[in-house]
């Protein structure tokens, strides 16, 4: 198994280009009737998962150098004399959730954060529901417990199994991986040993950035029960 294995196709009403991920293809659909990223993950050229995401991290444009040919460009701002780079909706959302330890946001302000973002995903659950009665819930785990704590408020929401067995590599950091062609797949340990292979899998992150981590995880759960599962993410990094 290796990275160029994978390809994820991304279908949104607005799409950054040239990025430096050989994995993801981007789909421009401007017929799209919301900014959510609709992704299909292959593996080998069969479809091994589904999943929403529901915006992109960062707000960008399309711009073109001198010669004609398109770059992104993420749009900054200027407050108090410093350059910030401007967020979505949901990428605020999820960086004041992530990176403001100092003081933290209050625990109030981050639960009616993690209702909004379930508000979404509940829409699409219960569409899952019409057609699997089998639908259990995991997450990959993080420092920020954004995906811990979506994943147990949709459990429990829509009555669904929610199970912890992802364990993460802690000598393995995201922030790291620059080089995917080298990639190796051992960031991430599941546990299949009280899983039924008549189950399907819906699994929540928080932030896809190049990709692997969602790649390995849908993979191994898809060698497992052969069968296509879902993942939830709230934002996508535009660049990674």
């Amino acid at each position: 198994m290796i990275v160029n294995d994978f390809k994820i196709i991304i279908r949104a009403k607005k799409v950054p280009v040239n990025i430096n991920n050989e994995i993801i293809k981007y789909i421009q659909d401007t017929t799209m009737q919301n900014n959510h990223l609709h992704c299909k993950i292959f593996f080998q050229n069969s479809l091994i998962a589904q999943g929403i995401i529901l915006d992109f991290y960062k707000e960008f444009e399309i711009l073109e150098d001198f010669n004609g040919v398109p770059f992104t460009h993420i749009l900054r701002f200027e407050y108090n004399g410093r350059e910030h780079q401007s967020y979505t909706k949901f990428g605020k959302t999820i960086y004041k959730m992530k990176y403001l330890n100092n003081p933290p946001i209050k625990n109030e302000i981050r639960e009616l954060y993690i209702d909004k973002i379930i508000s979404y995903f509940n829409g699409y659950i219960n569409s899952l529901k019409k057609n699997y009665t089998n639908l259990n819930i995991a997450y990959i785990p993080s420092q920020s417990k954004i995906p811990n704590d979506i994943a147990n408020r949709l459990s429990i929401i829509n009555k669904i199994p929610l199970i912890s067995n992802i364990s993460k590599n802690s000598l393995i950091s995201s922030k790291s991986i620059i080089d995917l062609s080298t990639q190796k797949f051992d960031k991430y340990f599941i546990d299949l040993s009280q899983l039924n292979i008549n189950n399907n899998f819906i699994v929540i992150d928080d932030v896809m950035g190049t990709s692997t981590s969602i790649c390995e995880t849908m993979y191994k759960l898809y060698n497992f029960n052969k069968k296509v599962n879902f993942f939830f993410i709230p934002v996508k990094d535009v660049k990674r």
